[in-house]
């Protein structure tokens, strides 16, 4: 095997001819990677839901600490933002998902 194989030169071995090409989709190592990001996103989605239900519907909804009202309106402001949340990561996922389709991505 001479130097002109590694740097892209043509090989004059007819055994050699025959490439085999490798996706990066089908990768283990990728598909691995992949799926570590998709959890680490998983958390760090779950970490701003909680975090934006704390600073809206909390600040919103505690006029005075253990008064007989709070209950109800955080109740209903977490209701509320699970449905807007369930909505918006539907139609990403939809999209994401799409684009893989199509090869945008």
């Amino acid at each position: 095997m001479g130097l002109g194989s590694f740097f892209g030169g043509k090989n004059n071995t007819s055994d050699q001819n025959n490439t085999t090409k490798t996706t990066i989709s089908t990768d283990p190592t990728t598909q691995k990677l992949k799926a570590q990001i998709q959890q680490e996103l998983a958390v760090a989605n779950a970490t701003e839901l909680v975090n934006k239900v704390s600073e809206n519907c909390f600040d919103k909804c505690l006029m005075a600490p253990y008064q007989e009202g709070n209950d109800p309106c955080i109740d209903q402001c977490l209701a509320k933002y699970m449905r807007s949340w369930n909505v918006i990561s539907k139609t990403y996922i939809a999209r994401i998902q799409n684009a893989s389709t199509t090869g945008e991505i």
